[in-house]
C-alpha cells in the first residue's frame, strides 16, 4: 500500500519505461482505495521520464557507487572555479571531456544490459546532463534523487536550470557561500614636531625639517609600493579571471562545434531523404501515367 508521494516515486522512477504508465495508474488507483484522493492525485501528475533520464535514474539507483571517482573529478573542478586556480583549471578542463564520455558510456550499457538502447540523442543527453553535474552542485544533487524526468544542459557560464528537473521537490539546497579576504591597510609613520629656539632652536628646525622631508619621502615611497602591490594583486586576479572565461570560451565552442557536427549530419540525412523522397516521387508518377494510358487503352477497346 502507498502511503505517502515519495514512496510512489521511489517505486515509479526505479521501473522500467515500459512499465512506467500502468504502475503510475495502479498506485493512483491504491490511493483512491485508500480514500486519500489527494495523493492519487499527486501520483497521477507525476511526469514520466525521458529516455536519458531513466538511464541516469537507472546507473544511480544500480550503480550509484561508481560514481564516486566522478564526482570527487567534479568537486575539484568547481573549487578550482570557484578559486580561480587557472593551472587546476586547464588540467582539469582537459581531462573532463574525457570522464563524462567513460561515465556516459558506462550509463548507456547498463541501460542497454537492462534492455533498453540509447540512440545517439539520447547518449547526447546523458553526456550534456553528466556536464551539468560537473558544472553545479544542484545538478549534482538533482541527478543523485535518482527521480529526474529530464536531460539537464550547461551552456558554459552561470549556473544550471533545475526548475522541474525532479519529479518530487527534494529539498536540495543549491546554494553555495564564499568570501573575499581582504588585506591589511597600509600604515602611515607617525611624525613628531620639534621645540627649540635660538641657535639651537634653529638647529633643531633644520634637522626636523630635513627628518621631515625624509619622513615625507618615505611615506610617499610606502604609498607607491603599497599602490605597486595592489596592481600586482589586481593583475594576478585579473590573469586567473581571463585564464577561466578563456577556458569557459573554450567550453562553449566545444559545445557549438558539437552543434554543428549534429547539423551537418542531419542535414546530410535529410538531404538524402529527400534525394530518396523524390526518387520515389518520380516512380510513383511513372506508375500513375501507366495506369492512366493503360485505363484509357482498355477503355477504348471496349467500346463498339
Amino acid at each position: 500500500m502507498i502511503l505517502h508521494l515519495r514512496a510512489a516515486v521511489e517505486q515509479l522512477y526505479a521501473a522500467m519505461p515500459g512499465e512506467f504508465t500502468t504502475l503510475r495508474t495502479q498506485l493512483a488507483k491504491q490511493a483512491r482505495d485508500a480514500g486519500d484522493a489527494a495523493l492519487a492525485k499527486e501520483i497521477t501528475a507525476l511526469r514520466k521520464p525521458t529516455a536519458a533520464a531513466w538511464a541516469l535514474n537507472h546507473f544511480v539507483r544500480e550503480h550509484g557507487e561508481e560514481l564516486a571517482d566522478f564526482r570527487g573529478f567534479a568537486e575539484l573542478l568547481r573549487e578550482a572555479q570557484r578559486s580561480l586556480d587557472a593551472d587546476q583549471l586547464r588540467v582539469l578542463g582537459r581531462e573532463r571531456a574525457k570522464r563524462v564520455d567513460a561515465v556516459a558510456e558506462r550509463v548507456a550499457a547498463e541501460a542497454a544490459a537492462a534492455g533498453q538502447r540509447l540512440g545517439a540523442g539520447v547518449a547526447q543527453e546523458v553526456r550534456d546532463t553528466l556536464t551539468a553535474l560537473v558544472a553545479d552542485e544542484s545538478a549534482e544533487a538533482s541527478i543523485l534523487t535518482g527521480a529526474l524526468v529530464r536531460a539537464l544542459s550547461y551552456s558554459g557560464f552561470g549556473s544550471v536550470d533545475i526548475d522541474d528537473v525532479v519529479a518530487v521537490d527534494a529539498g536540495l539546497d543549491g546554494g553555495l557561500v564564499g568570501g573575499l579576504v581582504g588585506g591589511a591597510a597600509a600604515t602611515r609613520p607617525a611624525l613628531e614636531v620639534l621645540q627649540g629656539g635660538g641657535e639651537g632652536g634653529q638647529a633643531a628646525a633644520a634637522v626636523d625639517l630635513e627628518e621631515r622631508r625624509r619622513a615625507r619621502r618615505a611615506a610617499e615611497r610606502a604609498r607607491l609600493t603599497t599602490e605597486l602591490e595592489q596592481a600586482r594583486a589586481e593583475l594576478r586576479t585579473a590573469d586567473r579571471q581571463v585564464a577561466v572565461l578563456t577556458a569557459r570560451q573554450e567550453e562553449v565552442v566545444e559545445g557549438i562545434a558539437d552543434l554543428e557536427r549534429r547539423l551537418a549530419t542531419a542535414r546530410a540525412r535529410l538531404e538524402k531523404v529527400t534525394a530518396e523522397l523524390d526518387e520515389a516521387s518520380g516512380i510513383r508518377d511513372r506508375a500513375e501515367r501507366r495506369e492512366a494510358d493503360a485505363t484509357t487503352a482498355l477503355a477504348e477497346d471496349e467500346s463498339p
